[in-house]
């Protein structure tokens, strides 16, 4: 067998074959990117990431308090922070929420002559989001039980006050002004606000000093601060960092006027009376948690287009109407005898006063029912 004859035709005849080939890989594997190493741009240059064009400032403060950046650890952090606040499309929705949120915040920040730096701590606590932590703090300021009753608001069966914005808002800005004036500086107050100011007061004692960036921290508080001057200046700069939101793509706050009551037995019957629905007063007013309101006093928000209505000829004032009454239980009472009294059902009036399943009724008792209702026993 003549090998010299097929290895010369292989050369003729395959070799330009092979290289045919391989020129086409090469053309699509520069088409489509499958190179090896680096996309390359119209400069010819390697891809460039958009993270990495952006640096951090120099120079960055929080509530007029500068920061260190010429220690390296803690330029390392803020670095670490600022790129996680600017790779994460969550950005895209605070700045959205923020329209909301903000103006209110603002203004009592102005009439409390508190730095304005302190409206981005709810973005970085909850997204502007009514959340509950794994540790229980819950609304946009993640308030705990304990704190939120120590600054007035209401939190119990019926009602969370944590979840008014409003309320909740005031009363974070009293909870930071007081941190202030225990440990003399914004940064540190912060971190309070975050960790807890018992537990801020033990570190303080413990490691000597009030310098939040000289502190060894939990992970979480540790981030604090960083996470809230990143937040801040993206924020800030948006259109500096490729985030081309226009005006009309920030979420509108909702144009609301305020109804004060003093009870409400049936809340999608008082929704239909004020010419609204019980899924709106729900979304606006996220801190009633029943279908009811005990007595009190109380300011709804509604929007501000609804005017209150007559509801049908067929409307049960009993079952409807706002308005609850004491019932006092006497011997002999059940709860279906004094359900069937009022026109409710069992789970009626066990729901409305957060009776548990199996619970027996005691004489001198007290219940609420609804006022205006016929007692159908008389």
């Amino acid at each position: 067998m003549d090998t010299s004859r097929i290895s010369k035709s292989f050369v003729l005849l395959g070799l330009p074959v092979a290289i045919l080939i391989g020129a086409l890989l090469a053309i699509v594997s520069h088409q489509f990117g499958f190179a090896n190493g680096p996309a390359a741009d119209s400069a010819g240059n390697g891809y460039v990431s958009r993270l990495s064009t952006y640096r951090i400032p120099d120079s960055l403060d929080f509530c007029g308090e500068g920061m260190p950046l010429r220690d390296e650890y803690v330029r390392r952090r803020m670095e670490q922070a600022f790129y996680i606040e600017l790779s994460d499309a969550q950005i895209i929705l605070d700045l959205k929420r923020s329209a909301v949120y903000f103006p209110y915040i603002e203004k009592k920040l102005r009439e409390m002559n508190l730095p304005e730096d302190l409206k981005y701590l709810p973005v970085a606590e909850s997204a502007l989001r009514n959340l509950v932590s794994y540790a229980g703090a819950a609304g946009i300021w993640q308030f705990t039980r304990a704190t939120a009753w120590r600054y007035g608001l209401v939190v119990n069966y019926y009602v969370d006050e944590r979840y008014d914005f409003r309320k909740a808002t005031v009363a974070a800005l009293k909870y930071l002004s007081d941190l202030h004036s225990v440990f003399g500086n914004w940064t540190t107050a912060v971190a309070a606000y975050n960790m807890g100011q018992n537990g801020m007061l033990a570190t303080v004692r413990y490691q000597m000093t009030h310098d939040y960036y000289d502190m060894h921290l939990n992970d979480q508080t540790s981030r604090f601060i960083f996470r809230i001057v990143a937040i801040k200046q993206i924020m800030s700069h948006y259109r500096k960092y490729g985030f081309d939101l226009n005006a009309d793509e920030f979420y509108p706050a909702p144009r609301t006027k305020l109804v004060n009551v003093g009870s409400i037995y049936n809340l999608a019957s008082w929704a239909r009376q004020q010419g609204t629905t019980y899924q709106e007063v729900k979304y606006l007013n996220p801190w009633i948690l029943r279908r009811a309101l005990p007595a009190g006093r109380w300011t709804i928000e509604i929007p501000t287009s609804c005017h209150p209505v007559l509801l049908a000829s067929n409307f049960v004032p009993g079952r409807d109407s706002a308005g609850t009454t004491t019932y006092v239980v006497k011997e002999g009472d059940s709860l279906i005898r004094i359900a069937r009294r009022y026109g409710l059902t069992v789970s009626d009036l066990t729901e409305m006063n957060d009776l548990p399943r199996g619970r027996y009724l005691m004489a001198g008792q007290k219940l609420l029912v609804p006022s205006g209702v016929a007692n159908l026993d008389r």
